[in-house]
């Protein structure tokens, strides 16, 4: 399939004067799948790898090296100096969704190397007047007025990588904050302007380095931001520092947490279900932060089953939340494979909303002696019923004494060969059952 492609670029592309002359419009594509062809190292973001495999097949182009093995060499040349670049600073910040901010202090979170804090106005470095953008409008950095800012700083060797990163954090971070904000809450109110959580990003976020304005055109925007949805019912940011030392607490256990890849995403997950007003868009997104949490990421099939099977596993009734996710399965289907939506999204939703919100906390603080994913999916697919479980283990114990008198029968030097002979092992196994020993 690879060659495949690359015989198309091959034949799409002509080498002139200045590089490369396309004779189609379709290449974007390729160098968006692209890297689904080689392992690229998880350190490297999907964003990043688009950008060195797209620059490695277009060197090895205009060289005449247009193979597979060519293209990874280069893309790993072009990473090795991309490493020997220092790391400069960069600065993002937004509208933070909260009223009261020139009354109250600010507050500090860290994820990583990537730092948070909240201000009610910004300093000068930062301030940027009204512009007009071709192609997009007006920009308005100061709207919506009367609000604070979040401003977030790190470091990083390539610009995109860094807005990627902070973005990310900001993400969690206001996921983490929304959990705690709204737990085990539930609202009657509802409407084409209500959103589940309170936080959510402002409508521009304006990035610097070094201090420097990066222009114009360089800005990222929320395209779900609306203004009259941002001015209804914002939470005080009294009620958000009430939250933040919680929020601090998870943060750093998600650090060294073996299962945090698998939570970090499901927050994110979990956030934009908090940020959207689209019912049935945050439906399918806290059923794929319960995806995360409960199927296996290399899984084909069945996730709605495993889902329902898994996440009720801390229930003491299980039937009745199984019930629910069943409904709310089916209604998630219908959305997605025939636009359908129900009117009793709102909630069920606030349902299964309260049940990611425990589940996350659990696996955060209770679980991080677990050594990873399979780990945890193994104790949630164990039976709830104590007594079975008690039978299990007795079980269990019976076959390790018995692993344990095998070992001991064969005396230390026979153990040290126990794959040289292993018909010997198995006459000492057929001992210790027939109680010869």
């Amino acid at each position: 399939m690879l060659n495949a492609l690359l015989r198309q670029f091959r034949e799409g592309t002509e080498i002139t004067a200045t590089g490369l002359s396309y004779r189609r419009i379709d290449f974007q594509e390729l160098y968006e799948i692209l890297p689904d062809a080689f392992v690229v190292k998880p350190a490297i973001s999907r964003t990043e790898g688009v950008r060195l495999f797209s620059k490695a097949i277009r060197d090895c182009r205009i060289s005449g090296t247009l193979t597979g093995d060519a293209i990874a060499t280069r893309a790993a040349a072009l990473h090795k100096v991309a490493l020997a670049v220092p790391k400069v600073s960069f600065t993002l910040w937004t509208k933070f969704r909260a009223q009261g901010m020139p009354h109250s202090p600010g507050f500090k979170l860290k994820w990583q190397d990537i730092k948070l804090r909240s201000q009610a106005y910004l300093p000068s470095w930062l301030q940027k007047d009204e512009y007009l953008l071709n192609g997009v409008g007006r920009i308005s950095p100061r709207q919506p007025e009367f609000y604070g800012h979040v401003i977030l700083t790190c470091s990083d060797r390539d610009e995109d990588r860094a807005v990627d990163r902070m973005l990310e954090a900001l993400q969690l971070m206001l996921g983490l904050l929304n959990l705690y904000e709204t737990w085990e809450q539930s609202s009657f109110t509802s409407g084409r302007n209500w959103t589940e959580g309170g936080l959510w990003q402002g409508p521009n976020q304006f990035l610097f380095r070094n201090r420097e304005f990066r222009g114009e055109d360089r800005i990222w925007y929320n395209p779900d931001y609306d203004l009259e949805a941002w001015n209804r019912h914002p939470p005080q940011i009294k009620r958000v520092l009430q939250v933040v030392p919680k929020t601090r607490l998870a943060l750093a256990a998600l650090e060294t947490h073996p299962l945090k890849a698998v939570l970090v995403r499901a927050i994110q997950l979990l956030q934009e279900g908090f940020a959207t007003r689209d019912g049935s868009l945050r439906l399918l997104r806290y059923w794929s932060a319960l995806e995360q949490l409960y199927v296996e990421a290399d899984a084909k099939g069945r996730s709605n089953e495993k889902v329902l099977e898994r996440a009720v596993f801390a229930e003491l009734e299980p039937e009745l939340p199984r019930w629910k996710l069943e409904h709310l399965a089916r209604v998630r289907n219908e959305y997605v494979h025939a636009g359908g939506s129900g009117d009793d999204l709102h909630h069920l939703c606030q349902f299964m909303r309260k049940m990611l919100a425990r589940h996350i906390n659990y696996w955060i603080f209770r679980c991080a002696d677990f050594p990873d994913h399979a780990a945890l999916l193994s104790f949630v697919k164990l039976s709830a019923d104590r007594a079975a479980l008690a039978e299990m283990r007795d079980l269990i114990d019976r076959r390790i004494d018995l692993i344990d008198q095998i070992v001991a029968s064969a005396g230390p030097d026979e153990v040290d060969s126990e794959k040289k002979d292993p018909d010997k092992d198995r006459a000492a196994a057929e001992d210790v059952v027939a109680g010869n020993c």
